[in-house]
């Protein structure tokens, strides 16, 4: 974390961030984009997930808070943000292994053997989640599975 800043804001595409970030300026806050997917995509041999951060002093975190309120209820400039799913914490790191050892390459190779699987981390509650979530296969009355009828359609009311 940057010393005397704070994350509002975590995305996967960096220009999104950059637009965070001058929706942030413009209202005044000098904010900052960090991008740590090129790390990841050398060290972690991974598609670049939640690595672009967008920063605020931590003085102007309130502010900053509600001026993305006001700006993602005109514009939708939050679409597309990665935020835990348990607390909305923006503070998310992918994949979820450290960086700071060299066993992240041995937990890399075990990813790519499919032993473990990569997943989002939140920093403030520790929750982790995977970037895809699996749908449970659907079963009887009794709880076996179902055979297969072809692909399950989720038919939409009006």
């Amino acid at each position: 974390m940057k010393l005397g800043k704070t994350n509002v804001a975590t995305f996967s595409d960096l220009e999104k961030a950059e637009h965070v970030k001058d929706c942030l300026q413009k209202a005044g806050i000098a904010a900052e984009v960090a991008d740590e997917s090129k790390l990841q995509r050398l060290w972690f041999a991974s598609k670049p997930l939640a690595g672009e951060k967008v920063y605020v002093p931590e003085a102007d975190f309130e502010r900053a808070m509600q001026a993305l309120a006001v700006a993602d209820e005109q514009e939708h400039i939050l679409q597309g943000e990665v935020r835990c799913p348990k607390c909305s914490s923006a503070k998310i790191d992918y994949p979820q292994f450290t960086r700071k050892f060299m066993t992240t390459t041995l937990v890399e190779v075990f990813c790519h053997l499919h032993v473990l699987e990569k997943q989002f981390y939140c920093e403030d509650c520790h929750h982790t989640w995977p970037v895809e979530v699996k749908l449970r296969q659907p079963t009887d009355a009794l709880n076996w599975p179902k055979k297969d009828d072809g692909p399950m359609v989720r038919k939409e009311t009006c």
